[in-house]
């Protein structure tokens, strides 16, 4: 098995940080295409199975967690530390979209 080259998901993860960082909510389409992406890569030698499906989506919720801007970050960790949520990719993702109050 061909074992990912870590440049290549080094400069995956600066791309995913450098989207967040511009306007998270804006990109976040991109940011979870992007992450998947690079997920089907790192894991394209794995057969196929429940077993890389799993492989693939804790990935894409630890690498969506490592590139939370700061104010949404320490929220959503908050809630994981309090067990509100979990290290989960929809939950994650469903803080980051509806769990946040309305900015007027």
């Amino acid at each position: 098995p061909v074992v990912p080259c870590s440049h290549d998901s080094a400069a995956a993860l600066a791309n995913l940080e450098s989207l967040a960082a511009s306007d998270f909510k804006a990109n976040l389409g991109k940011i979870i295409h992007d992450i998947y992406q690079t997920a089907h890569t790192m894991f394209s030698d794995m057969p196929q199975g429940d077993h890389k499906k799993r492989a693939k989506y804790r990935f894409a919720s630890k690498t969506l967690m490592r590139i939370l801007p700061n104010s949404l970050k320490g929220e959503v960790e908050g809630l994981i530390e309090k067990k509100t949520i979990t290290l989960d990719l929809y939950e994650i993702l469903g803080q980051c979209t509806w769990g946040q109050k309305k900015e007027v």
